[in-house]
């Protein structure tokens, strides 16, 4: 009953926010102090001016709560008109009714922490300072002034005006209280129950991931042991050829075929599993292929300076492939006669974007030999325009290769 009483008054809490029902709640409220006040200040005696600034009240109380509870309306302006017409009533309410010794600075207090609770930080700043601000002058006046004032007629008059306001400010402050510690514990069930979903929602999706992220792992780890069974079918095909160029074009084939397995390796041994160590990467391929010449490792000396060595696979395979058919170049063709051969892998981050540099100490190519047709060197082109990027080839003292892919 009570609750339904409540809900009819403040409204529901579907329809109008905690601070528009204490709004709702405390105009009614004050509609219905306003008449009780109308009623008992006329019975005990008091002034007649007390008796008409009530009957004001309970006309701009009912009008607000009528704006606020049945329009539907609730804006930082509709608490600053109620608490002019509250300061106005009560500031002139406490000269016809004992001014200091009435009740009447009591009842703005209780005013003033009720519009504290529903107005905004900036509002409550600019609320606190009127009333403070109306006290202090009301006081002030009452000072300077007391012939201002209208005494009481008897203390017993003093005493049940005290009274009545005290049940009332009693009354009223209990339900506030309660609304607020009620609305309070409802907001904090509504957190703690979400709070509760979003932790099962994480463990649900932590396990998906977790899930997911092992089948990518395999993925990499079934297409890498693909790519080896393909490498060790054409190791076998190539032994079988007397042709030395089909021999030949059959290991060349069967080193992109090794680059490409490589990637997915480091991929499904590594912790991310989109993107690859391009440093590490570019180090065991080419040591890989330096073995596979008959050179030692340290024949390539391979440097990246870059801020984040970890490449995306997009990016990664087509540099990969680049690498392996210019080193596979350069031990094929520029070390015939070079007493220590070197090659050198250098790929730096600069603002323009990526550099490539790839370089060796041999022979060095004609400008013919730079535009082969070979199947190696129409495979560079084809990559370098799949990254947007640009070649360069400068031939002295060996040949180097300059690549530029863009940011």
């Amino acid at each position: 009953m009570l609750k339904k009483l409540y809900h009819y008054i403040a409204g529901s809490d579907q329809s109008y926010g905690f601070e528009h029902r204490i709004y709702n709640l405390t105009s009614f409220v004050l509609v219905v102090f306003c008449i009780q006040g109308t009623l008992i200040n006329y019975l005990l005696g008091l002034d007649m001016a007390t008796v008409w600034l009530a009957m004001v009240g309970t006309v701009i109380a009912f009008m607000l709560f009528y704006i606020s509870r049945v329009k539907g309306k609730f804006s930082p302006a509709l608490i600053i008109v109620f608490s002019i017409a509250v300061i106005i009533i009560l500031g002139t309410l406490h000269f016809y009714n004992g001014a200091s010794a009435g009740p009447t600075i009591y009842l703005l207090i209780m005013v003033l922490n009720i519009f504290l609770l529903i107005a905004s930080p900036r509002l409550q700043l600019f609320i606190y300072g009127l009333f403070g601000s109306t006290i202090l002058g009301m006081l002030v006046l009452e000072y300077f002034s007391p012939q201002w004032v209208v005494p009481y007629t008897s203390s017993s008059q003093r005493l049940a005006d005290h009274i009545t306001v005290l049940v009332y400010s009693l009354f009223f402050t209990m339900i506030v209280i309660r609304l607020f510690r009620l609305s309070y514990d409802r907001e904090k069930k509504i957190l703690w129950q979400k709070k509760i979903e979003l932790e099962e929602a994480y463990r649900e999706t932590t396990k998906k991931n977790i899930h997911i992220e092992s089948l990518i792992r395999e993925l990499h780890h079934r297409v890498k042991n693909n790519l080896q069974v393909v490498s060790g079918l054409l190791s076998l095909q190539s032994n079988r050829l007397e042709d030395e160029k089909a021999r030949q074009a059959m290991d060349e084939g069967r080193n992109r075929v090794d680059a490409m397995a490589l990637i997915h390796q480091k991929l499904y041994m590594d912790d991310e599993l989109a993107a690859v160590d391009i440093n590490d990467y570019l180090e065991n391929l080419s040591s890989s292929l330096a073995t596979s010449f008959g050179y030692k490792a340290s024949s390539v000396i391979t440097m990246v300076q870059m801020v984040r060595t970890k490449m995306d696979i997009d990016k990664a395979i087509p540099i990969g492939l680049i690498v392996n058919e210019l080193i596979t170049n350069s031990y094929k063709h520029a070390f015939t006669e070079a007493k220590d051969p070197q090659i050198h892998i250098k790929l730096v981050e600069t603002a323009a974007g990526l550099v490539l540099n790839i370089s060796d100490n041999g022979a060095g190519l004609d400008n013919g030999e730079t535009k082969s047709a070979s199947f190696g060197m129409k495979l560079v082109h084809t990559l370098i325009t799949q990254l947007d990027a640009t070649m360069q080839v400068n031939v002295n003292n060996g040949t180097q290769y300059i690549i530029t892919l863009k940011a």
